[in-house]
């Protein structure tokens, strides 16, 4: 496919195993079911799809390569502030563009789905984490609840999409993550490299 197309700079299937790894590493097993079954039900467009048309990581592989590239820049974020909950932050990042399978309608010609342009890839996520959570009777944990209020507010701030602003730790963490991952991977494309 890359003699063909833009693909992330990592070998897909590098990529996925990656991942996976990631997943394994997560202790708390509500948090590990939930990404489990939620990454389960979308794994084949989740490890293919583009993050966006246009913005940042728009190639095959670029949702996958993104999650990687977050968790990343999350371990130092763990490493430097050890009040960080590392299985909640970790959890988040694996599952906050989840809504994109279903935004962004395929991997090789993107255009925005008709779910994608009337809800976004937020409630998209929204509703499929709740389904997730209701099919394993997780609903009163606070695993859950966090999950939820962590993709609620990715974005971070109410004009650019967010339900609500960031109000737990690693909430605020996953959107300056994501912030900084986004905007950098867009801009590196037009720095020369020497």
């Amino acid at each position: 496919l890359s003699k063909f197309y833009k693909t992330a700079p990592i070998d897909l299937e590098e990529l996925k195993s990656l991942i996976k790894e990631e997943i394994k590493n997560i202790q708390n097993p509500i948090l590990k079911k939930i990404v489990v079954d939620l990454i389960g039900k979308d794994a084949d467009k989740y490890f293919v799809h583009q993050a966006a048309i246009t913005m940042h990581h728009n190639y095959l592989g670029g949702l996958a390569y993104h999650v990687y590239s977050m968790l990343k820049i999350a371990d130092v974020l763990i490493e430097n502030y050890p009040g960080l909950n590392k299985d909640l932050l970790k959890a988040g990042v694996l599952i906050h563009d989840i809504g994109k399978t279903v935004e962004i309608t395929s991997d090789k010609t993107p255009t925005y789905s008709k779910e994608g342009n009337l809800l976004g890839h937020i409630v998209i996520g929204l509703t499929k984490l709740q389904n997730v959570i209701s099919e394993n009777n997780f609903e009163n944990t606070d695993e859950a609840l966090a999950l939820l209020h962590m993709l609620a507010s990715h974005h971070g701030e109410l004009e650019f999409g967010s339900p609500k602003e960031p109000m737990m730790f690693e909430a605020l963490a996953l959107h300056l993550i994501d912030l900084m991952d986004s905007k950098l991977a867009g801009t590196s494309e037009f720095v020369v490299k020497a």
